[in-house]
């Protein structure tokens, strides 16, 4: 059967035959995502029949005439004299799986987008930049923002309008009200203004220019840590009295600050948000994990998606919170989110996925939000016992339709691994369910996020396991995305697709830069140097900012405002460029690192809270890392300060100074005022000095006295021909 046209619009022959083979070409497991079938084949296909997206591909078979966004889809829509109606979104928005089917796979909806619009669909996690413009439009204009992104535009792409999930009637009456209003022309001249307006806001925001030079100091981070004390839910944790998100980066942020300064009330507040995330219905306890965020300020009743960035943001404040307390709870959930993602969310490469979705089909065939994750007391008494309701809090009044989800008191003083054995016949008894969609695309930089959560979590629990998964995916995403001069964006059903953002390229450095911190492994510290030479080149601009795009956006150069729920682009260079400023030779890295922190700094100092990751990166520039695992010596030396435990890896060539050296004028290894079973050192003989000099080289692992606290360490490391300048690093012990 062949594919209808579509409604409200004559389509050209030869696009149409070549679209059908397309459809024809798709492998026999393929399904159309549509309602609009006759005898097994969806009755409708468009453009996007053509991309790799699955966002994308998910509104291949919708009746609306979509086009993917391009110069050549803005060129047509000049031609034709249309608006652009725009929509954004990603493979596991439930919401934007409302409208979609609601409007998007509704023939009367279908026809009046086709006859008065040329309709654009965007991944909103294909084309970072251009999300960037246009919710950022949202925001303006509405005063909220969020996906789906509906969007309608000038043919040259300025927004003049804009909304978010529309109902169908609402969605019927605004697009039967604008198309026919610019079709006759009555009301252009007010549409235009609006445009012209909107545009000189969105380019305020989004091409802020550089303020004045501001020193990043003490106090532009006490001012941080007040604000985010003030805006602290003190009974239930995060920093909001409605729905909450984990806001990785303000706890990042304050674990940083507590081992700089010892703060105790940044401790409390993370203290009390992560047990909370840790107990609540935010994780998902029987399968490990997190969700995205929960519609409630108690942690209980969860938005059902599953994003690779929160596993790996979690998972690294989940590491940072064992390091500073040694509570076995954070390590708990922090080695079963890395077994989930390597259990649900890894291909056969070694590669990770970017998402699950958050509806599922329920046992009556219709898709549901949280099908997938909820129970009712009989079911798991079934599965689980006569206890297993009380215990996991399905006893409680179910908070969402579906039903009730596992969670936690936590208040409570509870050992929650005396329940693993429990946890696990629930998962397996909820494997027998229909699983939620997977995006399967693997994002550059998602997996560099990812790789470095997972070495820093083997390098802290010293599981080779981790160092071996994040390894493979580091290897995986190389020799796919980076064809030696630039990096790609993304690989989905074999295919690569899109040039790789300004975040791509520092987020998947660092996610390197942690590799050769966990391995040792030189290879890995050098793709970081290469990402962060390339990234440079790329999106510099003369000012010291960098762009989120090399291609510029219909508005101009696209700039990142402040941080979101992932580190900006221009935060996380910072920090790239920072640690490497410590670990390489040449003072490059160091100038560049300078000139983004001082094209930052004024907006850093005027709102600290708008880039708390870049706040970060400027004390690791000034300061260097703050971490119980650090790399000193220009690079040479890995340190692990452990309670009851010093241990070092030198790089081979080089040694440090052992303890009591020998002669007076060289600094020897110590640790202040804490007491250390020093070997005596092995006796080199140096070219620059004339007596023997004892040293330690290779691995060592030095006994100390249990200590809490702040702990320095003196260090000097040289070859046989140089020595560097001295350092002295700091420790704050649980």
């Amino acid at each position: 059967m062949a594919a209808e046209q579509p409604p409200g619009v004559e389509r050209d022959s030869d696009l149409h035959s070549r679209l059908e083979t397309a459809y024809a070409a798709k492998p026999k497991d393929y399904v159309p995502r549509t309602k609009l079938m006759v005898d097994g084949r969806a009755r409708f296909v468009n453009r996007l029949i053509d991309e790799a997206s699955p966002y994308l591909l998910q509104h291949a078979h919708n009746p609306v005439d979509w086009h993917p966004w391009s110069q050549k889809t803005l060129e047509k829509a000049a031609r034709l004299d249309r608006p652009i109606f725009l929509s954004v979104g990603y493979a596991t928005c439930h919401w934007c799986h409302v409208m979609e089917e609601e409007s998007f796979d509704n023939i009367e909806v279908a026809a009046v987008l086709n006859r008065y619009f040329v309709p654009v669909k965007v991944d909103r996690e294909q084309m970072p930049a251009l999300d960037h413009i246009f919710i950022t439009a949202t925001q303006l204009q509405q005063g909220h923002a969020g996906w789906p992104n509906s969007v309608f535009l000038l043919p040259d792409g300025r927004p003049f309008h804009t909304g978010t999930y529309f109902p169908r009637d609402a969605f019927l009456q605004v697009i039967g009200g604008i198309g026919p209003a610019w079709a006759s022309g009555q009301r252009r001249d007010e549409i235009i203004a609006i445009a012209d307006k909107l545009a000189i806001a969105i380019r305020d925001v989004t091409q802020m220019a550089n303020a004045a030079n501001v020193p990043l100091d003490d106090e532009v981070m006490a001012r941080a840590v007040a604000a985010l004390s003030a805006n602290h839910n003190d009974l239930e944790g995060g920093f909001s009295l409605t729905q909450q998100f984990p806001q990785e980066g303000f706890l990042l942020f304050l674990l940083d600050h507590w081992r700089r300064t010892g703060d105790a009330t940044a401790l409390e507040i993370l203290h009390t948000t992560v047990a909370a995330i840790v107990a609540g219905g935010i994780h998902d306890h029987a399968g490990g994990g997190f969700h995205r965020y929960t519609v409630d300020p108690n942690w209980r009743t969860p938005h059902f998606e599953k994003m690779l960035y929160n596993q790996a943001l979690l998972g690294r404040v989940l590491v940072e919170m064992w390091e500073a307390t040694r509570d076995p709870g954070y390590r708990r959930a922090a080695l079963r989110t890395f077994a989930y993602v390597a259990r649900d969310m890894t291909d056969a490469d070694g590669a990770f996925f970017a998402a699950e979705d958050a509806d599922s089909l329920d046992s009556d065939g219709e898709k549901v939000e949280g099908a997938f994750y909820v129970w009712t007391p009989e079911a798991v008494t079934v599965v689980a016992g006569d206890g297993a309701p009380e215990v996991l809090g399905l006893r409680e009044p179910a908070t969402i339709e579906a039903g009730a989800v596992i969670h936690f008191d936590p208040t409570g003083d509870i050992d929650l691994s005396v329940h693993d054995d429990l946890l696990e016949t629930v998962r397996a008894a909820r494997a027998a369910r229909a699983r939620p969609e997977r995006d399967k695309k693997v994002i550059a930089g998602w997996n560099g996020l990812m790789i470095r959560a997972m070495a820093e979590g083997a390098h802290a629990f010293a599981d080779p396991s981790l160092v071996q998964a994040a390894e493979r995916a580091g290897k995986t995403i190389w020799d796919r995305l980076w064809d030696g001069e630039k990096l790609a964006r993304f690989w989905a059903g074999g295919v690569v697709r899109g040039d790789g953002v300004l975040d791509d390229y520092a987020w998947l450095g660092l996610g390197y830069l942690a590799l050769f911190d966990a391995t040792g492994n030189a290879h890995w510290r050098e793709k970081a140097i290469i990402l962060a030479d390339a990234m440079w080149v790329r999106f510099a601009d003369d000012q010291g900012r960098l762009k989120m795009s090399a291609v510029d956006g219909p508005l101009g150069p696209v700039y990142d405002s402040a941080d979101g729920a992932l580190p900006s682009g221009e935060s996380a260079a910072l920090e790239l460029l920072a640690r490497l400023s410590h670990q390489v030779d040449t003072p490059q890295m160091d100038a560049r690192a300078r000139a983004l922190r001082a094209a930052l700094s004024g907006s850093l100092a005027d709102q600290p809270l708008s880039r708390v990751n870049a706040l970060v990166a400027s004390r690791i520039l000034d300061n260097g890392a703050s971490t119980l695992h650090r790399t000193v010596g220009r690079g040479r030396v890995r340190v692990v300060m452990e309670p009851g435990r010093l241990v070092f890896d030198i790089a081979p060539g080089w040694h440090i100074n052992a303890h009591s050296p020998g002669p007076d004028w060289l600094i020897g290894t110590s640790l202040g005022d804490v007491q250390a079973d020093w070997p005596p050192g092995e006796a080199i003989t140096a070219d620059f000095s004339e007596t023997p000099i004892l040293v330690y080289s290779g691995r060592l692992e030095v006994e100390v006295s249990k200590v809490s606290g702040l702990v320095s360490l003196t260090i000097q490391t040289c070859s046989d021909t140089i020595c560097l300048q001295p350092e002295t690093v700091t420790f704050r012990l649980p």
